[in-house]
């Protein structure tokens, strides 16, 4: 079987190192004699290993002692239900950010819960994100999405955001660059492209946040801080998996070394696709492309198809763009070599000296 090079988009590729260590935790976790699989949430070695987590987390971001750290099931998508229910939904305007899809369905969402107001910048450049004269003084929460996966727009600066009170999606770019918390009253990401798998979504917020809201238990932001993310059975596999994709990311370097590696893989690519301008459309300008999701489109449809077939057999996977917008999508996560990286340039360059470069 030929090597393969995943550029999925999510569930995304993982370090063997984490794969590797997870079979032994399947097969004996910690010299327990019980499976990860089997291992009760409320015994001593889940919570001995939900602390250690937390703080792997806390060293990796650099988390203040005044946020909470919580771990949800749910993904990304409940988080439009869980937000809206919480940061005093009666007395309290919410505001959205849509700068792609993810953000509309965010605002979609909300609006159905809450008085939302919705700011959509889908049809601008980004190009001065900051300078733009949003209407956002009457704004108590504005929430956005930090790196738009289908429509390859990255937001990284939030400090520049002229708002103090951010709401932020970060399930495809979490850990992959740095950033101050002094605006951020909350963030939550998916683990599965940078930091695990499906099942588990990491939670961080300002504690002066939460809220006495009467909600439903798994609604109530308040019972599920207090109970450190045991108010019911948690996804004990993905926050293993989490686990040691946190303790994998501290041996590497940490965010540091992460956002260097982003920086240079997004950077060699995107230059390289520029120099074949001629062929493709590069949609993102500069400011805002992302560096976690690189998307473009060929000029020519059956070349597009052919690039595409191409890639595959010889082992390169996930380059499909979304199936709302076609074309195609270069995921550059965490887990993702520079190795990888110069794979599939090599194959870039060859297929445009066999089609007509």
């Amino acid at each position: 079987m030929n090597q393969i090079y995943n550029f999925s988009p999510g569930p995304a590729r993982l370090d063997p190192s984490i794969i590797s260590k997870s079979q032994e935790g399947i097969a004996n976790f910690q010299n327990t004699g019980l499976s990860i699989l089997e291992i009760g949430h409320r015994s001593k070695d889940f919570e001995t290993l939900i602390n250690s987590l937390n703080n792997n987390m806390t060293n990796i971001f650099n988390i203040p002692s005044d946020y909470f750290t919580l771990l949800l099931q749910g993904g990304a998508t409940y988080q439009n239900t869980f937000i809206a229910n919480n940061f005093d939904k009666e007395n309290k305007l919410m505001g959205c950010l849509v700068t792609g899809t993810w953000g509309k369905y965010t605002a979609d969402d909300f609006s159905k819960i809450r008085d939302t107001k919705i700011i959509d910048v889908r049809q601008d450049e980004i190009e001065n994100y900051v300078l733009k004269p949003w209407e956002i003084d009457d704004i108590d929460f504005l929430h956005l999405t930090s790196n738009e996966t289908i429509n390859g727009i990255q937001l990284r600066e939030f400090n520049k955001i002229n708002h103090g009170s951010l709401l932020i999606d970060m399930s495809s770019d979490i850990g992959s660059y740095s950033f101050e918390w002094d605006n951020l009253a909350y963030i939550y990401a998916g683990a599965q492209k940078n930091m695990g798998i499906p099942g588990v979504s990491i939670c961080i917020g300002d504690k002066q946040y939460l809220n006495s809201e009467n909600n439903s238990k798994y609604l109530n932001l308040g019972q599920l801080v207090e109970k450190n993310s045991l108010l019911n059975t948690p996804p004990t596999f993905s926050i293993y998996i989490l686990k040691l994709v946190t303790d994998w990311m501290i041996q590497m370097g940490g965010v540091k070394y992460f956002e260097e590696k982003s920086i240079r893989q997004s950077s060699r690519l995107y230059e390289q696709l520029n120099s074949y301008k001629d062929f493709l459309i590069l949609p993102i300008c500069d400011y805002s492309k992302s560096r976690s999701n690189i998307i473009f489109k060929f000029e020519n449809n059956e070349l597009e198809k052919k690039f595409l077939m191409e890639a595959g057999e010889k082992g390169i996977i996930g380059l499909n763009g979304h199936r709302s917008e076609g074309g195609v999508r270069i995921s550059l996560y965490n887990s993702i070599t520079d190795e990888m990286v110069d794979y599939l340039s090599e194959f870039i360059d060859q297929f445009f000296v066999n089609n007509g470069k």
